[in-house]
């Protein structure tokens, strides 16, 4: 006769089971080097043409500044991710010959870099590039008027439009504390031009990738 008390089986305890999850856990969770930081620097933007038949302009966005934050993480010597937010303050920009007009606006960039290393953890100095990608939102905030200078090729609007992103660079990260690092990088923000924002006039040519070069000073801790 068999024993029934040999084959019976209980589920585990809720308590057990996350005590046993977080015992697998911790080794992974203890390797892992965090990282913490914010900075700011001046971000430059690569015009587009817009065209008629006729006449041509320049558009995009002026020079400005920018600040934000990451939070990172190691999960090898060598492999490491972020996340990112980054907001910008760039008025719009229209110019063609002797004539330029300008629109207050601005920027938020949300995305995740992979970054690769140059150097193991521990390192003084280690270089890196960074890949990845996300979503940023293009704002125009000035007051809109009856009449705007070179109509005729665009239109500088108070709207707002979300675009999908992909960003690339690179840069050094130096510590200078047992837990505290300079970091300065320059990552290129690229993302269909917002034409909804910077509206083509009937009848203009708008269109491609804008690329949005920034470069940032920081400073980050690490645990």
């Amino acid at each position: 006769m068999f024993n029934r008390n040999l084959i019976s089986w209980r589920p585990a305890r809720p308590a057990a089971v996350l005590l046993g999850l977080a015992s697998l856990c911790a080794p992974a969770l203890i390797a892992q080097k965090f990282e913490v930081g914010g900075g700011g620097g001046g971000p430059l933007y690569l015009s587009r043409p817009v065209r008629t038949p006729t006449v041509s302009a320049n558009t995009g966005f002026d020079n400005g500044f920018a600040f934000g934050g990451w939070v990172g993480h190691d999960t090898t010597d060598r492999i490491g991710g972020e996340i990112h937010y980054l907001h910008g303050r760039n008025d719009l920009k229209l110019s063609s010959g002797g004539t330029k007009i300008t629109f207050s606006g601005l920027s938020h960039a949300l995305h995740y870099d992979v970054l690769v290393y140059g150097a193991p953890r521990g390192a003084k100095i280690r270089p890196f590039v960074a890949v990845g990608g996300g979503i940023k939102g293009y704002y125009g905030t000035g007051k809109e008027s009856a009449f705007q200078p070179l109509s005729n090729l665009a239109l500088l609007t108070r709207t707002r439009q979300w675009q999908g992103l992909a960003t690339f660079g690179g840069g050094v990260k130096v510590a200078v504390g047992r837990h505290s690092s300079l970091r300065f990088e320059v990552l290129d923000y690229l993302t269909p031009f917002p034409k909804d924002v910077i509206a083509p006039a009937p009848g203009a040519k708008l269109g491609g990738w804008l690329h949005n070069f920034v470069p940032v000073v920081g400073l980050s801790a690490t645990f």
